[in-house]
């Protein structure tokens, strides 16, 4: 049994999960349980859907046919994520856990969480929304080359306006970080990745573990760079495709996220993403310590 200290949380797993930090709290307590489970026991169906809820319970699958179930009792009691697979060694489900499955025990937990990357420049941080593939680690790793401190990449945790580091660890590729010159402090094999990327620690100097949350940018594709100011309707259609909610007509989803909308400020920010690296990241720097 392993036993790491997230947040405020302490999460007792039966699979290693090398990136987060162990913890050494003497207590029987705990927030999250992780446990896998035998083929003959509490198999489901998803008839083609990878992520849905019933009954309070969430479930969800990855691209390797690794199953979750997300549940939680009891408001008092630990949220159980239980695993199940038949192509995946044991040792490698963390890779898939620390992604969806981690984002919604956090949410359960209380935590608004949403799917992106973020920065910090002194005690304001900035974040960058998008879907899989559009560069929000990219950028969020080249800005640290203009000053900028790494808080998060992958999941957004917030709590009373405030955004916060859960681990020092970036999912890029090797190519990018020698590419931006990148100083790492050691490296993580990942067995699968779709886009062949591993993870990379950053070294202390250049994180941030605790922030106010001011601006939030989501990633469109254009042929010219541009960013512009979002109404709050508009921001609600984009924050609402990120956000880690349980279900598209729950009140308390929906208040969650207006109350997001109240706090930061958001932004569309447009660009050719085939254009340099460079170019992208100093057109959103600049934009970005305009207002931090």
């Amino acid at each position: 049994m392993f036993k790491y200290h997230i947040l405020n949380l302490i999460i007792k797993s039966d699979v290693e999960i090398p990136i987060l930090k162990k913890s050494n709290i003497p207590t029987k307590k705990f927030d999250i349980s992780v446990k896998c489970f035998s083929d003959n026991l509490r198999i489901f169906n998803f008839d083609q859907k990878k992520i849905f809820f019933s009954k309070g319970n969430i479930f969800y699958e990855d691209r390797y046919g690794t199953k979750f179930i997300i549940s939680q009792k009891s408001i008092n009691s630990p949220v159980e994520v239980l695993i199940h697979s038949k192509n995946y060694e044991i040792k490698n489900i963390w890779e898939s856990f620390i992604s969806i499955p981690l984002g919604y025990a956090l949410s359960v937990k209380g935590f608004d969480v949403a799917h992106g990357s973020a920065v910090s420049n002194g005690k304001s941080a900035a974040c960058i929304f998008g879907f899989s593939g559009q560069g929000k680690s990219t950028l969020a790793l080249s800005l640290l080359n203009k000053g900028f401190k790494f808080i998060t990449e992958d999941l957004c945790v917030f709590d009373n306006n405030k955004i916060y580091s859960f681990n020092s660890w970036i999912k890029t590729t090797d190519k990018l970080i020698e590419d931006l010159d990148i100083k790492i402090e050691s490296k993580k094999k990942l067995k699968k990745d779709s886009r062949s990327r591993n993870f990379f620690r950053i070294p202390q100097k250049d994180l941030s573990e605790k922030c106010n949350s001011k601006i939030a940018y989501f990633l469109a594709k254009d042929e010219k760079k541009s960013i512009n100011k979002l109404s709050k309707s508009e921001a609600f259609e984009f924050l609402f495709s990120h956000f880690y909610r349980f279900d598209n007509k729950k009140s308390s989803d929906l208040q969650r996220i207006t109350n997001m909308l109240e706090s930061l400020d958001f932004y569309i920010y447009k660009r050719n993403i085939n254009s340099p690296i460079e170019e992208n990241s100093e057109f959103l720097s600049n934009h970005m310590k305009s207002l931090l």
